[in-house]
This record gives C-alpha cells, structure tokens and sequence, in this order.
C-alpha cells in the first residue's frame, strides 16, 4: 500500500536540528534569542524536510485569514471574469488569496454563499451584483464585524461602500452618439436589474433633453442572457418593426438581438443599428463587430479590493462611493 503523505512539523524540524520547537519558531520567524549559526542550520533543515508553516494555525492564533470571500451573481456571465481578475490581481499584489462562490442569479442563495465564506474565516467580502441583500443582512454581518463592500449594484436602503459604474452616464453616452448620427427611431431592451433600468434611465433623459416625445421611446425589460435578447428582438420583428436603432441594456442582449434581426434576413447597419453596454472580450469579432459602452470592469474589480482592504485596516472609517465613468466604443453594428 503507497504510504500517505505527512506534512512535515516544527516538531520534526526542532528533533533533526536538536533543539526546542520553541528555538525553530524564533529562528524561521526571524525573532531575536538564537544564534546565526543556529539559525542558518535551522533554515537548512527546514528546506530539506520541505517543512512549511501551517497558515490555518497561524490565522486561528492571529483571527486573520489574509483571504476574502467573493460572492458572484452568475460566474457564467462574461462580465465577471475581467471583474475577478482586476479583483483578483489587486489581491495577489496585497498578499491576499481569494475565495470565489456563485449564486447563479438566485438572490435567495446569497446569504447561503455570505454563510459559507465566514465559516471559511475570510477577512472580508465583495458582494458582485448581489440582489438579494439589504439593510438585514449589512447589519448584521456588520455587528459580526466582516468587512463588506459592493461591486456593480449596491442596497439603497442603507449606507455602504460601493464601487459602480455611471449607468446613467453609460446610457447617456449611447443615445446622444446615435441622436448626433440623425437617428431618431429608438427602441430599448433593457437590462431587468437597477443597473439596467439607470442605463435606460439615462437614453430615454439624453433624448428628451435632445427634445423627443417620451410616448415615442418605447422600453421592454428582459433578462442578461442571448437568449433573452433574441426572444425579445423576436417580438419586435413579430409586431412589425423592420427598421430601427437598438439600444440593449448589455452586451449579450445585443448578440441576441443582432442574430434575430440577421435571422429575419435584415442587415445591420442598413436596416437596423445596435448598441450593447459592457464591452466583453469579444464584442469587436462578432459577425457585425458592436458598438458598446465600456464599463471598466477589471478597474472596478481592483477598487473594490483596495476599498475593503482599507475597511478591513480602517474598520470605523466613513463608507465610501467609487462611481467609474464609463466610455463609448463605436464598431459596425452603430
């Protein structure tokens, strides 16, 4: 039978060497009250036994992990992953591991996923586009003293700190480049979330402002996927329209939409022009390469992690709002 694995102890470093654990403590912890040359044979023959300190140990002694939680809505959206990895390298940069959960769009599973993570003891936790969580849940996470912040969309009801992007802004962006362009037939497909609904918020202001009927920007709301923004571009087509700017609440919503409209033998940008908010990786090589509104989401996903790093230094610190300015990518579809 293969013989397990035993990782190696400050026991079985203090026996080779012929001293105290005590004594290996000090020396591989660089404390005063042991000789170089002491030191110097305790650090060799520790490499030798491959010993490791025991970091689960060490964080129970000190109640700090130097790790924290995340909790994603839906890792399987594009958009999280440059938000992890902005997330991600900030962390690594601080000396910080990072522990990843998805609720796959299930608010109710968010406070299941928060349970998790601070049974794992993380120092603290980012909240991705989480829904599911308001003034309950803050506050009591807060009276357990785990440091909070959130990315994306943020409770209104209470005081917290946040990192967004200026979805007003965004959709603002979007209209006024297309109104300038001479466009005036608009219909939206919104995003079904806060975030979505300030976008749509921020076309409908700009072209108001610009002098245009409310009553003539019609709006239906639906959900992130492709999917979603086919079905939804379907019904258009199905109610008649064959001509129009389409401006979409995210990027997958686009693709969806853009492949109804090609499937119905129309052509973008001749019959139809298309807008998406997001920018992922690969909205520049699709068929009809879309024009987006850059959100920047691997800056957000760094903010968020300074901003908790310094919740977690500074825990009585006055919260704080990050709102990132978005900018506008114009490709073919627009």
């Amino acid at each position: 039978m293969q013989q397990r694995y035993r990782r190696t102890t400050l026991k079985d470093v203090a026996r080779e060497a012929g001293v105290s654990s005590m004594t290996v403590s000090k020396a591989l912890n660089g404390k005063p009250g042991v000789s170089e040359e002491t030191r110097r044979r305790i650090e060799t023959i520790a490499r030798r036994l491959r010993y490791s300190p025991n970091r689960v140990a060490q964080s129970l002694r000190q109640s700090k992990t130097d790790t924290i939680g995340v909790v994603m809505s839906d890792s399987s959206q594009n958009v999280f992953a440059n938000l992890i990895l902005g997330l991600s390298q900030a962390a690594a940069a601080a000396g910080y591991g990072v522990l990843l959960t998805s609720t796959g769009q299930d608010a109710g599973r968010e406070t299941e996923a928060i349970d998790l993570l601070v049974s794992k003891r993380v120092d603290g936790i980012v909240l991705a586009a989480a829904s599911g969580i308001g003034r309950a849940e803050v506050e009591a996470l807060g009276a357990q003293g785990i440091p909070l912040v959130f990315l994306m969309r943020a409770p209104r009801s209470v005081e917290v700190d946040q990192v967004i992007n200026d979805n007003h802004l965004g959709g603002h962006l979007s209209a006024d480049y297309l109104y300038r362009r001479g466009y005036r037939d608009f219909y939206f497909i919104g995003l079904d979330s806060s975030p979505g609904r300030e976008r749509v918020r921020g076309y409908r202001d700009c072209l108001t402002g610009h002098g245009m009927d409310a009553g003539r920007l019609p709006v239906q709301y639906t959900g992130p996927t492709i999917a979603d923004g086919q079905a939804a571009m379907r019904r258009l087509l199905r109610e008649g329209l064959r001509s129009g700017t389409i401006c979409c609440g995210c990027d997958m919503i686009a693709i969806g939409a853009m492949d109804a409209i090609l499937e119905a033998g129309f052509a973008i940008p001749g019959d139809f022009r298309v807008i998406g908010y997001d920018d992922f990786d690969l909205a520049g090589y699709l068929r009809v390469p879309l024009t987006t509104i850059c959100q920047p989401i691997g800056e957000m996903g760094a903010e968020g992690f300074r901003l908790l790093k310094s919740r977690i230094d500074e825990p009585e610190r006055p919260c704080r709002s990050i709102i990132l300015p978005p900018r506008l990518v114009v490709r073919e579809s627009a």
